[in-house]
Order: C-alpha cells, then sequence, then structure tokens
C-alpha cells in the first residue's frame, strides 16, 4: 500500500496505490464521497465508469501495460475522484508509469504552475493526457513489430513462426480491448465535466476525446494490418508445404517404377532374362536410368517439377 499527496496552490492530489480498508475509511471521513463511490473504490472495477454527484465526480478508466517480449500484458485501473479542489486516485496494481507522473508534478515547478490552478480539472488533464502520450510511444513499439513482422514475412530466407506473430496480436489485443469501451465514457465524462468546471474547460475536455479516438484508430489500423499479415503467413506456410508435398509426390512417382523394376529382377525363377549375363546389370542400371530421366522430362514438360 502507498498514500502520497501533494499540494499546489491549494490544489492537492492524493494518490494511492492498493488502498487498505484504513484508506477508505480515512478517504470517508474526510471527503463527502457518495457511498456508492466509497463502494466502488474497495476493488477494481472491470468497466469504465462515470457519474456525477453532488460535489464531486466519480471516474474509472483502465489503461494497457504492454511488456515487450514475450511477458503477460496488464491492465490498469485508475478510479479518480475529483472535487473541486481535491483530486483523489486509486490504483490496485504496481504502475510504475503513474508514478513517474506523480513524481514529475512534484519535481516540476513550471507544471505545477500550468496544472495546478483554479481547480482539479487541468490536474486531471494532465494526468490523462500524459497517460495517453505514453499510449503514443507503446504504439510505436507495436508499429515496430508489426513492420518487423511484415519484413520477415516477405524477406527470402527469414525465419518467422506462429507464435511471433501470435505475441505481436495478443499485444495488440490486449492494448485495444480496455481502450475500445472507454471512448463512451469519455464523451459522457466531457458532458459532466463541462458542467462542474465550466465551459472554459472544455477545450481541454475536447482534446482528450480526440487523443483518445487517435489512439484507438491506430490500434484498429495495426490490428487490421496484423490480421492481413496473419492470413499471409498462413497461405505462404501452406503454399510452401504445398510445394514439399509436391516434391515428394514427384520423387515417389519417380522411385516407384524403379522399384518395380528391381523387384521384377530380384525374382528367384529359374529363367530370367538380362540376369546372368556378363552385362546385365548394367543393361538394368541403363533402363531404371532411361525410365527415371523420361519421367522427370515428362512431369518438367507438364510443369509439375
Amino acid at each position: 500500500m502507498t498514500r502520497r499527496e501533494l499540494e499546489i496552490n491549494g490544489i492537492k492530489w492524493i494518490y494511492i496505490n492498493k488502498p487498505s480498508p484504513k484508506d477508505i475509511e480515512q478517504i470517508n471521513e474526510v471527503y463527502p464521497f457518495h457511498p456508492l463511490v466509497m463502494e466502488s473504490i474497495v476493488a477494481p472495477t472491470f468497466h469504465p465508469f462515470i457519474e456525477d454527484f453532488k460535489g464531486h465526480l466519480f471516474l474509472i478508466l483502465h489503461f494497457p501495460i504492454i511488456y515487450p517480449g514475450h511477458q503477460a500484458n496488464k491492465i490498469a485501473e485508475i478510479d479518480f475522484l475529483i472535487t473541486e479542489k481535491t483530486l483523489v486516485t486509486i490504483t490496485y496494481i504496481d504502475f510504475p508509469r503513474f508514478d513517474q507522473l506523480f513524481r514529475t508534478l512534484q519535481e516540476d515547478g513550471k507544471l505545477q504552475e500550468q496544472f495546478a490552478r483554479m481547480h482539479t480539472g487541468f490536474l486531471l488533464y494532465y494526468i490523462i493526457d500524459r497517460l495517453f502520450q505514453a499510449h503514443m510511444k507503446d504504439l510505436d513499439f507495436l508499429e515496430k513489430e508489426v513492420t518487423r513482422i511484415e519484413d520477415k514475412i516477405f524477406e527470402k530466407h527469414g525465419r518467422l513462426t506462429i507464435e511471433d506473430i501470435s505475441n505481436v496480436r495478443r499485444d495488440i489485443v490486449d492494448f485495444r480491448r480496455p481502450l475500445k469501451y472507454q471512448l463512451s465514457a469519455l464523451a459522457s465524462f466531457r458532458d459532466k465535466a463541462e458542467r462542474f468546471f465550466g465551459k472554459d474547460f472544455t477545450p481541454y475536455l475536447l482534446d482528450l476525446s480526440v487523443n483518445e479516438e487517435r489512439i484507438i484508430t491506430l490500434i484498429e489500423n495495426q490490428k487490421e494490418m496484423m490480421d492481413v499479415l496473419y492470413e499471409t503467413q498462413t497461405s505462404l506456410m501452406a503454399d510452401h508445404i504445398s510445394q514439399i508435398m509436391r516434391v515428394l509426390t514427384i520423387f515417389s512417382a519417380i522411385v516407384l517404377p524403379l522399384s518395380l523394376v528391381t523387384s521384377i529382377w530380384g525374382m528367384n525363377h529359374a529363367a530370367m532374362p538380362l540376369r546372368d549375363g556378363p552385362f546385365s546389370f548394367w543393361i538394368v542400371i541403363i533402363l531404371m536410368t532411361i525410365v527415371g530421366v523420361g519421367l522427370m522430362l515428362f512431369f518438367r514438360k507438364k510443369r509439375w517439377l
């Protein structure tokens, strides 16, 4: 459990990670949040949520945490309890990116002047906007992975497995899933926050919505690209296997007549032509060579080889 507080120009930010029952009890004693809000912050919620109450807003957002490589990704929930002068944020897992936001604001006087003023709306904008900016870095990483997969697929001697594609597709799905359903929540939040903070705050709310839509558009494009690459890789693998099977089939078709010849001349009969003569072996070898070469020329003429 971690609890940090930062107060600048009468604006307070209380950041709680993994809240204990004591933390929730203290919040309930100090701030007049609605009982439904206090019930909601006891444990994580799996869906975005926005509601306005008398004197405060309650917002739940989810942010994907993408790990490079094969490590499982996570989804970080942030609960925002918003009053005019106090912002309480609650997280339920370790979220280093969010910790860095707190430290940066704590140490940067210019940021404090820019976002700790008038009301908590600007502070809220700072947090969500910086997290969206971090998502753009995640998208850059995913874009590089998509490009790497694409290059490997069309590289003549590139080695690529279905597992490589599946890992990138999993990262894209994990990134896309929590954000896709937040558009409606942010749209609703924009209307409620405009009434709560005033119309002067509207451009900041619109900027958040535009950034969210941009992120979702980019991740949707990457998803579509990976779906196409997956189908392309599957088709190439199927074609490669088909080529191998065709070569093996032709090889079997050539070997089968030769095996028939050797089987016939291997029979144990008293009267067998071209068996006991001084040149019988070489005659049979020449016959087998003619049959094999003839079959290869026939297959090549048919363009089967």
